[in-house]
């Protein structure tokens, strides 16, 4: 199995009053913000896009958290879960 085969590709928290942010994994390690623009340009306006790095050695983890203009694009984003974006099923959450 490669990586993310086998866990859910949809939200299993409930999201907070008033998220306007998603937690976004399995992504590409040679994702850009662009990509990420143009896989969300449907939902809504895209306020930030913040990548998880590793404290020490500053490597991209393929993971990060995407921040929307309100909540009503934060709900329509995750119905996005499990949808490819560059050859991979993102996984998505609340944050």
């Amino acid at each position: 199995k490669g990586p993310g085969v086998g866990k859910s590709c949809h939200p299993t928290s409930e999201k907070p009053d008033g998220s306007c942010t998603i937690f976004i994994a399995n992504l590409s390690f040679s994702i850009e913000e662009d990509n990420v623009h143009e896989f969300f340009k449907d939902v809504g306006t895209i306020n930030s896009i913040r990548w998880c790095e590793d404290r020490e050695s500053g490597q991209f983890k393929g993971c990060g958290f995407v921040e929307f203009t309100d909540t009503e694009t934060v709900d329509k984003a995750v119905k996005l879960a499990g949808e490819t974006l560059m050859g991979r099923q993102v996984r998505m959450d609340y944050a």
